[in-house]
């Protein structure tokens, strides 16, 4: 293969696309034989271009990593081809993905004092739920640890830390809405029934 007939734009693109789990532009820098700020100008064009409504995609990063993500007005499609069961979650386990995700890793205690309230059901919810994980501490008496997964960078689709909180709660309005959408819509289905009948 010629390197110098190689279009590095492509090459960072199809580097990422290849890389499931997502792939650092330092790693891409190495790959391609490229220095980083080389690499990132690349990634700040296909950025731009996959926000164009042509691309069913955006490029992100996400802890670090670079990935692509099904666009969000498109997502429940995708969701039918995989049947991929969308993360329910109720507000007060939200409450405490929140405090997890910005403060942790911190123990159970911790979070209960945060929120003046016991939350092992709720952590043991969101451990079930894959969203956070746990570990033992080298702290007086080995309390766990808990700290938010890889699984919820991928399904919240967060890098900034200042962005978890506003994140998270857009979703949870997200899934009312959605829910909201489909009771008016089973009660029109009613309403249609009951008028069939009357006739």
């Amino acid at each position: 293969m010629n390197d110098g007939n190689l279009n590095k734009k492509a090459a960072v693109e199809a580097l990422i696309l290849a890389s499931r789990r997502g792939v650092t532009p330092k790693k891409i820098a190495k790959i391609l034989g490229m220095r980083l700020n080389q690499v990132m100008v690349l990634v700040d064009e296909l950025t731009e271009d996959y926000r164009s409504k042509d691309h069913g995609v955006q490029l992100m990063s996400v802890e670090g990593k670079l990935r692509f993500y099904t666009k969000k007005d498109l997502q429940s499609y995708v969701d039918r081809l995989t049947k991929r069961p969308l993360v329910k979650i109720t507000d007060t386990q939200m409450e405490v993905l929140a405090i997890v995700a910005v403060r942790g890793p911190l123990t159970r205690v911790d979070v209960e004092l945060m929120r003046g309230k016991s939350s092992q059901a709720q952590l043991a919810e969101l451990l079930k739920m894959g969203l956070v994980r746990r570990t033992k501490s080298k702290l007086p008496g080995n309390p766990y640890m808990y700290k938010v997964t890889s699984k919820f960078y991928d399904v919240f689709q967060i890098d900034d830390v200042s962005e978890i909180a506003e994140k998270l709660f857009q979703k949870k309005e997200s899934e009312k809405q959605s829910e909201t959408s489909e009771v008016s819509s089973e009660e029109n289905e009613t309403v249609q029934e009951e008028s069939g009948q009357s006739d």
